[in-house]
């Protein structure tokens, strides 16, 4: 295959036994895994991918695309598509449970991340301010968490409590959650012995509440309470995710995951903040990335 004709996928970093941190990410990691896609994965790790890609963004030939459900109906024209073999009726199912977990699980995965405040500012934060280069470890922490309070917003009425939206997002997951685990029943995955993209939605969701060590873990711990949910996790895992470290690349056992505002010189970020975007800049320019006869 030649370098045009290449699969590429750039993603944000995993841990913690996840491809991914980011469940759009972890969606297109898994769904191209499944369908024996040949893809080179790049990660978000350093100053050039920052400035030049979001994530996920997948690129092939002269085409590219930064949704997971564009990526998708992509691939499907070029013959990787894992719901091939569903009917009708089961593509019609598959599309219900898939709205079903992302309309109740959702919001739920992003009030554990941004805004329950301890998971934030404990594990969210820490991990991010460590897995991606300054400046964009605080640009995309701002943008993911404000993200989630305008989802979170555009749900409650402006006067719920964090205690009332909390306990509504409970309600939700486990109702889901147990809808879930009466359709999979005894199968190995949704429609029988051979995974589709339902699969690849409902394990995104579901990994991250399973494997991610949040300090406020209530809701987190929901989905330990339907057995055949975890093993669900557990059997893609081992077929189509193996050989992920478990253990944490930037966060380590020992250490005490907790910041606090007097740890923390917002002066001196600031600088690193202006110095780091004063290199990506000129980096961008010496690169021929931004011209430099517009100045």
């Amino acid at each position: 295959m030649t370098a045009n004709n290449k699969f590429h996928l750039y993603v944000y970093e995993g841990d913690y036994g996840l491809p991914s941190l980011n469940v759009e990410c972890t969606k297109c990691l898994l769904y191209m895994s499944m369908s024996k896609v040949p893809v080179q994965v790049k990660t978000l790790g350093n100053m050039k991918h920052c400035l030049l890609y979001s994530a996920p963004y997948f690129v092939h030939k002269n085409v590219s695309f930064k949704t997971y459900a564009e990526t998708v109906l992509y691939l499907n024209t070029l013959n990787y598509n894992l719901d091939a073999q569903l009917t009708a009726k089961q593509k019609s199912e598959a599309l219900a449970l898939s709205y079903l977990v992302q309309s109740k699980l959702r919001a739920t995965l992003e009030y554990v991340f941004w805004i329950d405040q301890r998971n934030f500012e404990e594990f969210t934060r820490v991990w991010y301010a460590r897995a991606l280069p300054l400046p964009f470890n605080i640009i995309q922490t701002k943008k993911f968490k404000e993200n989630a309070v305008d989802l979170i917003d555009s749900l409650y009425h402006k006067d719920s409590t964090i205690e009332v939206i909390k306990d509504n997002l409970n309600v939700l997951a486990t109702e889901c959650l147990s809808s879930l685990s009466a359709r999979l029943g005894t199968s190995n995955y949704f429609f029988g012995e051979e995974p589709t993209s339902l699969d690849v939605v409902i394990y995104s969701y579901l990994a991250p509440l399973l494997k991610l060590p949040f300090p406020s873990n209530s809701i987190s711990t929901l989905v330990a309470l339907w057995p055949n949910l975890v093993q669900f996790v557990s059997r893609i895992d081992a077929k189509y995710l193996p050989g992920l470290p478990k253990e944490s690349k930037y966060i380590k056992n020992e250490e005490k995951m907790k910041t606090s505002d007097d740890e923390v010189s917002y002066i001196a970020i600031s600088i690193l903040t202006f110095s780091a975007m004063t290199l990506a800049f000129g980096f961008a320019v010496s690169k021929g990335f931004i011209s430099s006869k517009l100045f």
